[in-house]
């Protein structure tokens, strides 16, 4: 049965038109009969796909992916704004300690009546005389006092590096320690005690790590010299303490090669600012939000060879006075001349000395190395330590191998060593008894110098006695702070050695 279509009322059979209303209606289909078979659908034509060419740029483009492109401008945002803020917080800091730079150079001339700069400052917070600029002989191999040339200072498990840092207050000194080598690369130990920027007695310690990828050993091209308590551990695409491989070869075969470093001021605080958010999140710098931030705190340079020779770079090797063979290279940058001097090692390229601008002057004026073990199978006692040989031709040693924190007695974990090398040697002569003298550069007033070279030369007395068990009798203390000096008070180095301890046998 149908119905109508417009007012719902039954048809009747065969009628083209409703009954009721009179609406035309559409003509029925016979109902099948029982047992019939349902007709088939009819099935759909052939699809026969027909070839469209498409001319060059007219294909539509794929549609962006849009919350890749939301995720990638939120990044953007994301790293200006905490750059933004890091770089403010860093300005404001800057500015303080400039003022407070000020303030103290100010009060310095004031209470002493002297330029901050003069030679002999009646104060320990008084500055030291600038350092002389860095300037080396020409390289003459053959000496008797040098090592082996091809391979000079190798790269080794333990390893010592002392760098001399000059301050407005004096100068400080930082160890970078070769903790492991390993198919990874080199692991550095960093440690700083020196002082606080605009500030009269407070330091600023620095103790981190640093892995140096064995890849940007090879063939990196930037240097991450600057260390940080807050900085990740591995800086990638770039090295620390050292030239990469490439760049040393660079150098000596075409005379110059791409360069960059960190800056000091807020330039520097803006990359190393980069470079930790890089770390710590996993962001790709070099490409966020299609700007790049990589090259943000760094100095871009070309490093120009000077010369075609090697100079003679002086330094204390296992406490022995050498040189080593360096190569000198330098670059305009925005802050002035940049200068760096580099070990000729092909394997482990030392940077010796640096001076990057206005900036500090940096220069490495130690390098020492652990002790042989001796062999186990050996009959033979053991011959005897270069401390010992010198007390018993000469009665006198300048021992280099003890360490204090900026202008403190406060011995540091690096003069452990040393100071087990000198209780063997007490232990191996009982009948020996020493004085130990304490000795400081000029940078300071004569008695405050006076006071802290003896209250050095007393903690390392006391050192030996509460740790090493040596009887307080055999030992006995002087101090004669910076009137009897070793060496010139004008350089890094000279001062670097001026500050001593002396052991005299009695």
């Amino acid at each position: 049965m149908s119905f109508c279509t417009k007012c719902g009322t039954p048809r009747v059979a065969g009628s083209k038109f409703c009954t009721v209303c009179g609406a035309a209606q559409p003509p029925t289909e016979p109902l099948p009969q029982p047992g019939a078979a349902m007709p088939s659908p009819a099935a759909p034509p052939a699809y026969t796909p027909v070839p469209v060419a498409y001319a060059p740029g007219n294909a539509p483009a794929p549609g962006p992916k849009k919350s890749n492109t939301l995720l990638k401008v939120i990044i953007a945002v994301l790293v200006i704004l905490f750059i933004g803020a890091g770089l403010a917080l860093a300005g404001l800091y800057y500015a303080a300690q400039k003022v407070k730079e000020k303030v103290h150079s100010v009060t310095t001339q004031v209470l002493t009546g002297a330029p901050p700069s003069a030679s002999a400052p009646s104060s320990p917070g008084s500055p030291p005389p600038p350092p002389a600029p860095a300037s080396f002989p020409g390289w003459r191999p053959g000496s008797a006092s040098t090592p082996n040339i091809n391979n000079p200072a190798p790269a080794k498990a333990g390893m010592l590096v002392v760098t001399a840092i000059a301050s407005t207050r004096g100068d400080y000194e930082s160890m970078k320690q070769i903790v492991s080598i390993d198919d990874r690369g080199i692991t550095l130990s960093y440690r700083s005690e020196g002082p606080k920027p605009g500030t009269t007695g407070e330091s600023n310690s620095v103790a981190v790590e640093r892995l140096v990828l064995a890849q940007d050993l090879n063939s990196a091209h930037d240097y991450a010299e600057v260390f940080n308590s807050n900085a990740p551990r591995s800086f990638p695409g770039s090295t620390a303490i050292t030239a990469s491989r490439e760049v040393l070869a660079e150098l000596k075969q075409k005379g110059s090669a791409s360069f960059s470093f960190r800056p000091q001021g807020l330039a520097g605080a803006l990359g190393s600012l980069v470079g930790t958010f890089s770390a710590l999140t996993g962001t790709d710098t070099k490409n966020v939000g299609g700007m790049s931030l990589d090259k943000l705190g760094k100095e871009q340079c070309n490093l120009q060879r000077e010369g075609n020779g090697l100079y003679a770079f002086p330094v204390l090797l296992n406490a022995q006075p050498v040189t080593l063979p360096v190569l000198r290279a330098t670059c305009t940058t925005n802050d002035g001349r940049a200068d760096f001097y580099i070990l000729d090692q092909p394997d482990y390229p030392l940077m010796l000395a640096w001076k990057l601008g206005e900036g500090s002057q940096l220069q490495v004026i130690k390098i020492t190395y652990p002790p042989a073990p001796a062999s186990p199978k050996s009959n033979q006692p053991a011959p005897p330590s270069a401390i010992e040989q010198q007390l018993k031709e000469k009665k006198k040693v300048d021992i280099y191998g003890i360490y204090f924190d900026f202008a403190s007695d406060r011995l540091k974990p690096e003069s452990t060593p040393v100071l087990e090398e000198i209780s063997g040697v007490l232990k191996d002569n009982p009948e020996w008894k020493l004085t130990v003298s304490g000795h400081t550069d000029n940078v300071g007033g004569d008695p405050y110098n006076l006071d802290l070279s003896k209250r050095r030369a007393a903690a390392v007395k006391q050192a030996l006695v509460t740790q090493y068990h040596v009887a307080p009798e055999r030992l006995s203390t002087d101090g004669f702070g910076a009137s009897r000096p070793v060496d010139t008070n004008d350089t890094l180095a000279g001062r670097a050695r001026n500050r001593r301890v002396e052991l005299t046998r009695e």
